[in-house]
């Protein structure tokens, strides 16, 4: 510890890391208020008194909502283990799905959700390679969902009061999803083109360079991972299909119960697509959980079928639930944590 702190107070970048982490605190917090004056904001001075009256039973839904979404993340991430032969145990897959779930909110453009999966999934015992190779799966999964969810909830499930023209052009954002997937699967294709040429570049670097042959057998270990992922059981990929619908079903009802709740119901398709474009176009702007710039994105999408007065309120429930909820559920699993595998037996079975 004395040799950390003289390196940090010596070096000259330890300030800037410093500062930087300031900045991370700082961002975090204004994302914590953001989440609430944002919403009020919208709503005007009687959001917060239309929130507060909402009926106990409503309220516990929400809170169901949440919880039953971080179980299905936790049973998705039980059974990618399972298929390939690591033993996660329930608390741990559970302590991985909140506290990794408020890594997602906490940090810029979610930035820190999959390091966080896989420094928890390592502390139960997982090594590295698997619990990248489950975090790749993870994204995978989710990526599908949303393609087909999108392409349904547009064609099928978006309502009456909703405009033909959007009918018509139900293809677009799940389009945009399968174009970046598409991209990927490409970029993996035609590995063998690219690959040699990056590796070249990679390997100029020094420190990349002395530590080559732990990170080729980090590769050879991640890839065989992939492809036992790919192979595997038919249950078990049923019972990932249904644990993925199931984690953001949960996660997107949220939005659609509050406004319920308020007296001000809308269909769940267009609520669910709305939210889709929304979040995921506010990832961009780098805020933490896209507070403000969601928030502003999703009050427009449903202006048309609900005042503001109503959506203010509903969104204060709805941040409340899938924001700040998460990140007192994720703190609350990170001091639960207790680390039950010895670090010199992780790295055994990593090499």
């Amino acid at each position: 510890g004395r040799d950390r702190a003289i390196a940090g107070t010596g070096r000259p970048g330890g300030a800037g890391r410093r500062m930087k982490a300031t900045w991370l605190w700082l961002l975090g917090a204004t994302a914590v208020l953001g989440g609430a004056i944002v919403p009020l904001a919208l709503g005007g001075r009687d959001a917060l008194a239309a929130a507060s009256h909402v009926s106990p039973t409503a309220g516990a839904e929400l809170i169901g909502l949440a919880l039953a979404s971080a179980i299905a993340r936790a049973i998705k991430l039980r059974l990618l283990a399972l298929r390939l032969g690591q033993r996660v145990g329930v608390a741990r897959a559970l302590i991985t799905s909140l506290a990794s779930d408020a890594a997602f909110q906490a940090t810029p453009a979610g930035a820190g959700g999959y390091p966080a999966t896989v420094f928890l999934l390592r502390r139960g015992g997982v090594p590295m390679p698997a619990g990248v190779a489950m975090c790749a799966a993870d994204q995978a999964l989710d990526t599908l969902f949303f393609v087909l969810a999108l392409t349904l909830a547009c064609a099928f499930a978006l309502g009456d009061a909703v405009p033909e023209s959007w009918h018509a052009f139900a293809w677009v954002p799940a389009a945009a999803v399968a174009l970046a997937a598409l991209l990927i699967v490409g970029a993996w294709r035609s590995h063998r083109r690219w690959w040699p040429r990056l590796r070249r570049a990679v390997l100029r670097v020094r420190w990349l360079r002395q530590r080559r042959t732990r990170l080729r057998a980090f590769r050879n270990h991640f890839l065989d991972d992939i492809a036992r992922l790919r192979r595997g059981s038919p249950l078990v990929t049923l019972a990932l299909a249904c644990a993925v619908a199931a984690q953001w079903t949960a996660r997107y009802a949220a939005l659609a119960l509050a406004l319920a709740a308020l007296g001000h119901p809308l269909h769940f398709g267009l609520v669910f697509v709305a939210q889709s474009v929304a979040l995921h176009a506010a990832q961009w702007t780098g805020v933490p959980g896209g507070v403000g710039g969601g928030d502003v994105a999703l009050a427009g999408a449903l202006s048309p079928w609900a005042p503001l007065a109503v959506l203010g309120p509903a969104l204060l429930l709805w941040r409340l639930t899938t924001f700040h909820a998460v990140l007192l559920a994720g703190a609350v699993a990170f001091a639960c944590d207790r680390r039950r595998i010895e670090p010199a037996m992780i790295a055994t079975a990593e090499t």
